[in-house]
């Protein structure tokens, strides 16, 4: 945990083992989950409003977490989308231009999220400056 963001002891609400919560999550989480029981998790058992769960993942293991996690949701998503738009299109292809047209579509997402983020951050930056 970064050392300017103070953090407290909590209960996990699903094992009861004692891990950290940034103070300010406090407010904002319902219940917390720790990386175990965040890793033994399955769709069958996931919280209801799992954005109200705050979950402890260590550094070390969030670069390994996280594009898993944002992939799952981001396919969760958008995948109804594209395939009420597009059924019948795709149905017509084979499969060898069925998984292009999915792999690119995926790329795309991926590239266009990312310049969206970047661009918010340079917004926010500018602002900042602006500020001061």
């Amino acid at each position: 945990m970064d050392e300017d963001v103070k953090s407290v002891k909590v209960n996990c609400s699903f094992c009861g083992s004692e891990m950290e919560c940034p103070e300010n999550m406090l407010e904002e989480s319902e219940k917390h989950m720790c990386f175990e029981c965040f890793q033994n998790t399955d769709e069958k058992n996931v919280p209801s409003d799992i954005s109200k769960v705050h979950i402890d993942i260590p550094k070390e293991k969030l670069l390994d977490t996280m594009p898993d996690a944002m992939t799952s949701s981001m396919v969760e998503e958008l995948f109804p989308e594209i395939w009420r738009e597009r059924k019948e299109e795709l149905k017509e292809m084979s499969k060898k231009e069925l998984a292009e047209e999915m792999f690119g579509a995926g790329i795309y997402v991926a590239i266009n999220n990312f310049l969206k983020a970047m661009s918010e951050d340079a917004n926010k930056e500018s602002k900042k400056k602006k500020r001061y």
